[in-house]
């Protein structure tokens, strides 16, 4: 925990604490890339999961081919094409990075509206 929690977690009075711990903690990296498979956007960031995968796995076996390959003009039929897809697979889980950073924001967002919700109504109180 960062100092900034820390001092957010003492500001914090009672009630606040109690809500922050029925919200839970900040979800992991595994708990957020599978989050962001909900939403409107969902189909797309499923398919870009489906083709990255596809992509890095065969990349991996042209790899191997490459490896493999006897003469050069082989090795250069199996290993630009490996190259070129380990790339775009790269290219492609890098873009889900902002999906994930977005999900948190939304997140966080949430939180804090909850919170100022709960603030006007104890100040109307």
């Amino acid at each position: 925990m960062s100092d900034i929690d820390r001092l957010i977690n003492e500001t914090l009075d009672h009630e606040d604490a109690e809500l922050r711990r029925a919200l839970g903690e900040e979800p992991g990296f595994i708990a957020s890339a599978f989050g962001m498979m909900r939403g409107p956007g969902a189909w797309a960031r499923r398919y870009m999961f489906v083709a990255q995968g596809v992509m890095f796995f065969v990349s991996v076996w042209f790899a191997w081919e490459f490896f493999q390959a006897d003469t050069v003009l082989d090795a250069l039929r199996w290993g630009l094409p490996a190259v070129v897809l380990m790339l775009a697979a790269l290219v492609v889980k890098t873009s889900m990075a902002a999906f994930i950073t977005e999900h948190r924001l939304l997140t966080e967002i949430r939180r804090l509206e909850l919170r100022i919700e709960r603030m006007r109504s104890s100040a109307q109180a």
